[in-house]
């Protein structure tokens, strides 16, 4: 390795380690031996609760590889999603509450790519680690909505696709996104795609009123702030309507 090499890796071996434990880089290793994966190239973005690297299947396919963090400590603010949800009989403690995150962000994101909303393709999941396809924008991994600069009329469009998206949610897929924002949909060639599903829950959850007003009162406030003539009684009354 050259001394440039060196000074490049450097930075990169050091965010690499704060989520390439030896748990996870067993569960890795067993996703390659299944031929998930062939092998990860780079960190595409970061959060509190997650880093999400760029890898490549066995067939060439782009992906994005999401790994939870194991300090249990940021997801134990996280349990009131999964208590109430149905679908999950124990919440677990350390990290198997970890692992049921990673487990009820895939469900979440196959129950609604089934019904064919917006959202990165899940692929598969192992304990702390979730795999989808990687959603690009002009050669790269999409950037956030928020990071991209758009004319109003092409602002117009991303916000009718992502009410339509909300409304598929709520009639069909009968899930509440939770954390939707501006922060939360990827930019991709023109499309927008909802992300970081895993606090969604279904209409049935305790808290699924509140984290409905929530999303209604985040999606007002940001494109009302395009021009949009938008307010929240009108965005709940779009994804509320049946359809014609």
């Amino acid at each position: 390795m050259s001394r440039n090499e060196e000074e490049i890796y450097v930075p990169g071996r050091k965010t690499i380690d704060e989520v390439f434990d030896k748990s996870t880089l067993e569960v890795l290793y067993d996703l390659m031996n299944k031929d998930y994966v062939e092998y990860v190239d780079y960190p595409i973005s970061t959060g509190k609760e997650a880093k999400v690297f760029r890898a490549v299947s066995p067939e060439g396919e782009l992906l994005a590889i999401k790994i939870m963090r194991l300090s249990t400590s940021i997801f134990k603010e996280y349990r009131k999603y999964i208590e109430g949800d149905y679908r999950f009989k124990r919440v677990g403690r350390g990290r198997n509450l970890v692992y049921n995150w990673t487990r009820k962000e895939f469900s979440n994101l196959k129950r609604m790519h089934e019904h064919s909303m917006n959202v990165p393709e899940p692929v598969t999941f192992s304990k702390n680690v979730l795999i989808m396809k990687l959603l690009e924008h002009q050669g790269v991994a999409a950037p956030l909505l928020k990071d991209v600069h758009l004319e109003l009329d092409e602002m117009k469009d991303i916000y009718d696709i992502v009410l339509e998206n909300y409304r598929i949610s709520v009639k069909k897929a009968k899930m509440i996104h939770g954390d939707l924002s501006e922060y939360n949909i990827l930019y991709s060639e023109g499309v927008p795609y909802l992300i970081d599903v895993s606090q969604s829950v279904p209409t049935s959850h305790p808290m699924a009123d509140e984290l409905f007003l929530r999303d209604v009162s985040n999606l007002s406030r940001y494109f009302s702030k395009y021009g949009l003539e938008t307010t929240e009684d009108i965005i709940i009354k779009t994804i509320m309507e049946e359809e014609s």
